[in-house]
């Protein structure tokens, strides 16, 4: 059994890590329309004045919270899938993944750089499926773990796009500090 080298690993892992950005957008957009369900539905008890099925007094607030929640986390993955060319500076790579039938193809340094930048991705969606998961837990009033939705929020749009990040803190201090410099570094 030979052991593969890091940039053959990477390669490789280049052609996941797109799949898991995909499940993660496909898993908000699902949970999107489960909470807005059940937004709805809170809305219905808040009309109806039942709490049926609650050990809380639900709110007219926690309903419209639900729902808004719910309408973002549907919204919000098709606008960055369809659009993503449009408003960011790497958007080439960012709409690039989102292009079915489109194959890695080049040097294995870009396809290096493809790889990281996907993992990035994968970091920022995972970060913003949390963000979303603990934004419902404060809409019901449930007490969520260590960090702030906010923090997750800001922290996987940072990962997301991470090549415009790079491209604007280069711009911003005069010096290229984009990951594109993984084939200068690798000697490629």
């Amino acid at each position: 059994m030979t052991v593969p080298d890091l940039g053959s690993l990477l390669t490789s892992l280049g052609e996941v890590f797109p799949l898991v950005v995909r499940l993660v957008f496909l898993l908000i957009a699902v949970l999107g329309l489960w909470y807005g369900t059940t937004g709805l539905y809170t809305l219905y008890n808040v009309a109806a004045g039942e709490y049926k099925f609650s050990n809380r007094p639900v709110t007219i607030d926690s309903a419209i919270g639900k729902l808004v929640l719910a309408s973002a986390m549907i919204v919000a993955p098709v606008l960055l899938w369809r659009f993503a060319n449009t408003f960011v500076l790497g958007g080439d790579i960012t709409f690039s993944m989102f292009n079915y039938g489109a194959s890695n193809r080049g040097s294995s340094c870009e396809q290096i750089h493809g790889a990281i930048t996907a993992f990035f991705m994968a970091v920022g969606a995972v970060a913003w499926l949390v963000a979303g998961i603990r934004l419902y837990g404060a809409t019901s009033n449930e007490r969520s773990g260590s960090g702030s939705a906010v923090m997750y929020l800001i922290g996987g749009t940072l990962a997301f796009f991470v090549n415009d990040v790079a491209t604007l803190v280069g711009n911003t201090i005069k010096m290229d500090v984009s990951l594109a410099n993984v084939c200068t570094m690798l000697g490629g």
